[in-house]
């Protein structure tokens, strides 16, 4: 099979739908099939390069900043729909399907921020091309429900029953939802991947290491995370905070950097500078970090859509401590493969990250149990099996109509 993989943004681009789109490529490659992305242009990288055997494109017609600039040339809101650039982005996925002889077309967040590629694929679609839309998180704006009711897919899928249901309070009509839980490979993040890169370049050895793997946006909690070190370090005060951090990712909103100064001057201010590390990390180095760590938290405030960082631990082995929020509540298994703690709650948090510090013996057995719930429900080939009986079905579908 010949899938078109595409969306806003693909690696290096750090983000959750960024990291699933280059394992999903990795595992349909894997299982024998070709897979073409196609992706928004983005600065420093060429338009055309290959990356571990996948073949990219980048386009400024992907891009969603540039579509709203040039919306914006024309007095055209940002969810508003130019026919102009609908027709440009329908004429150029009509000249990639058919140089790449593509059997049907894999799309990932198209119903939200810009209407155009959604409008475009519907076209397509309605010609007899076979598409599919992941939905990795629902907002709750006009252009979502709009789309959402607009445009055309074979099947919408969703990584979890929280989704799921964002999608139908907006748009009830639907009844080509199906629930494929996200996969990541086991074997990348596996305990048995071990490296003392960042380790030894963050001078780790010898301390407790909490690690969270998160983008410095508001809604991660990563200000709760730093509160809570005020807490362990009285108990352990060796205890080191990860906080993986970086530029590279999808933010049109630009909350990343009032932010990241305010979780700055809050290290500061407790005096934890000798207590939290602030880190980028590439994706593929990850699972180094995850293996050097003790616990991992992810006290996210908002509601996480599903939220790989859950099962990149579980995976490694690593016991977890989460709040209730979204899809988590799905990954997770309370006491058993970690810790969920309410929300916004920094003392709370600590209280179980000292537990799990202080019982080396629950952390090793929670992470046992992470490790067999990560390998048996949300494994890289699982996912890629279920997301392509979706194509042959789409694609079945279109033969007979």
């Amino acid at each position: 099979m010949r899938i078109c993989m595409t969306h806003y943004a693909f690696y290096p681009t750090t983000g959750g739908v960024e990291s699933h789109l280059l394992d999903l490529c990795k595992g349909l490659q894997k299982q024998g099939h070709e897979v073409y992305v196609l992706v928004g242009s983005m600065r420093g990288r060429p338009a055309h390069e290959t990356l571990d055997g996948i073949d990219i494109t980048r386009a400024d017609l992907m891009n969603p900043e540039w579509i709203r600039d040039e919306k914006a040339k024309k007095d055209i809101a940002a969810d508003e729909e130019d026919t102009t650039l609908v027709a440009a982005i329908r004429e150029m996925y009509e000249k990639f399907i058919a140089e790449h002889k593509i059997d049907v077309v894999h799309g990932h967040n198209f119903h939200h921020f810009v209407p155009e590629h959604a409008l475009a694929l519907t076209e397509l679609w309605e010609k007899g091309m076979p598409n599919v839309l992941t939905v990795h998180e629902v907002w709750s704006e006009f252009i979502c429900e709009d789309l959402l009711r607009r445009a055309k897919w074979d099947t919408i899928i969703t990584f979890c029953k929280h989704v799921t249901k964002g999608i139908q309070e907006q748009a009830p009509q639907l009844d080509n939802i199906e629930v494929i839980y996200p996969g990541i490979d086991v074997n990348l993040f596996s305990p048995e991947n071990v490296n003392s890169k960042w380790s030894d370049t963050l001078q780790l050895k010898g301390h407790r290491v909490i690690m969270h793997p998160a983008r410095m946006l508001p809604w991660k909690g990563v200000i709760y995370s730093v509160r809570a070190m005020q807490y362990i370090r009285k108990r352990f005060p060796e205890a080191i905070l990860v906080v993986t951090d970086t530029e590279d990712i999808v933010d049109w909103i630009r909350e990343l950097q009032g932010y990241k100064d305010e979780v700055l001057h809050l290290i500061r201010s407790l005096g934890l500078f000798q207590n939290v590390i602030t880190q980028p990390f590439p994706y593929l180095e990850l699972p180094w970090v995850y293996n050097a760590c003790d616990v991992v938290v992810y006290p996210t405030i908002g509601e996480e859509p599903f939220g790989l960082v859950p099962i990149e631990a579980m995976a490694c082995g690593k016991p977890t401590v989460v709040t209730p929020s979204g899809g988590m509540v799905e990954s997770v298994v309370p006491n058993e493969t970690g810790f969920v703690v309410e929300k916004r709650n920094a003392k709370e948090l600590a209280n179980k990250v000292i537990e799990l510090l202080a019982n080396p013996t629950l952390a090793a057995e929670m992470g046992h149990k992470g490790r067999q719930r990560a390998v048996e429900v949300f494994s890289l080939d699982r996912m890629t099996r279920d997301t392509v009986a979706v194509y042959e079905r789409a694609i079945q579908k279109h033969k007979k109509s």
